[in-house]
């Protein structure tokens, strides 16, 4: 493993992305890729709205299993959490208005309008705030999680971070669905299973990624709202 994936942990060298860690990943991307398929086929209330082009999904739909497993093998989520909204997890995770108190069926019993999406938050959620307690710097450079939104996940309560999956199911949104070449390229060559092209273009989410670490990427406009009570 390269230097890039190394720091130094009570004077050895440890794995900042180690095997298994970067293993879950690639399924969580794999299930992502089968979300927004699904999703294709059956839009959701309260869906995100910064998604992919209906003509990348059309071409996303046609890849095999080995081509989406290999699109899939990324050192990074493809998806995103809203984690470079700071204000908005401010409010979610610390408003005095939420109950505290209540029943064990307020806290737990909501109900999702987009259940596929609010089942793949909680599990999405939940491992981002694992990694973030074992590693931060791996939760920046996997989930693009800064310490301050990290932070604020480690000191909520559980429910409550479940609480915003189910209530926030727009919250899930590709990553860089703009950027006019990451998922055209990742796709393309993906489908041509051409691998050393393909790794190119998860190069380049690797490098989209330190500019966002940098503060030199533009911060996204997040459009999705809480699901109706």
């Amino acid at each position: 493993m390269s230097d890039r994936n190394m720091e130094v942990v009570s004077g050895a060298r440890a794995p900042v992305l180690a095997s298994a860690l970067l293993a879950r990943i690639q399924e969580l991307n794999r299930d992502y890729v089968e979300l927004m398929l699904a999703e294709r086929a059956m839009p959701s209330p309260g869906a995100a709205m910064d998604t992919l082009s209906p003509r990348l999904l059309d071409v996303l739909a046609t890849l095999d299993e080995p081509a989406r497993n290999s699109l899939s093998r990324c050192p990074f989520t493809l998806f995103s959490l809203a984690f470079d909204d700071v204000r908005f997890w401010q409010t979610v995770l610390c408003d005095p208005t939420e109950m505290t108190n209540g029943s064990v069926e307020e806290r737990y019993g909501a109900l999702s309008t987009a259940p596929l999406q609010a089942a793949f938050g909680e599990i999405a959620l939940f491992t981002a705030v694992h990694t973030a307690q074992a590693n931060r710097i791996a939760a920046r450079v996997l989930f693009g999680l800064p310490d301050g939104v990290a932070t604020l996940l480690l000191d909520a309560a559980l429910w409550r971070v479940r609480r915003v999956a189910i209530d926030y199911p727009g919250m899930i949104v590709p990553r860089w669905p703009a950027n006019p070449a990451f998922w055209p390229d990742l796709i393309r060559f993906a489908a041509e299973g051409d691998a050393l092209r393909l790794e190119m273009a998860q190069l380049l989410g690797s490098q989209l990624i330190a500019a966002e670490i940098n503060g030199a990427a533009p911060r996204s406009r997040r459009r999705f709202a809480a699901r109706a009570r």
